[in-house]
């Protein structure tokens, strides 16, 4: 998880290929997370939190748990997960964390599936 903004995104070159989340993933990282644009602290700490829910707890690949957390950004009846306490369960009563600019930069590079466990 790169928690800077703008890690999946070049303004050099306007080339994908050449981000950091996918150098990450040239240099042998399974999963990144990356985002394409600048996110505000809060509601990005918030979808974090919920992608880990989702990926920890739900057991979800990376992927599906980035879709997860975007999803229940979508929900306007969404209810706030036990791990989101204090100044992020505020956060996340917000009634925008629907728009498109809180959740949608996030991006997956790197593997689709799960990994099985050795």
């Amino acid at each position: 998880m790169l928690s800077a903004c703008e890690t999946d995104l070049s303004t050099r070159d306007h080339d994908e290929a050449l981000t950091l989340a996918t150098a990450l993933v040239g240099g042998g990282a399974a999963d990144v997370v990356g985002s394409r644009w600048a996110v505000q602290d809060g509601t990005a700490a918030v979808m974090m939190v919920v992608f880990h829910h989702y990926l920890a707890s739900g057991g979800l690949a990376p992927p599906d748990a980035l879709r997860a957390a975007q999803l229940w950004m979508l929900d306007p009846h969404r209810e706030a997960m036990p791990a989101l306490s204090g100044p992020l369960r505020i956060e996340a009563t917000r009634p925008d964390l629907h728009h498109i600019r809180h959740w949608a930069a996030f991006t997956h590079q790197g593997n689709p599936t799960a990994t099985a466990a050795h």
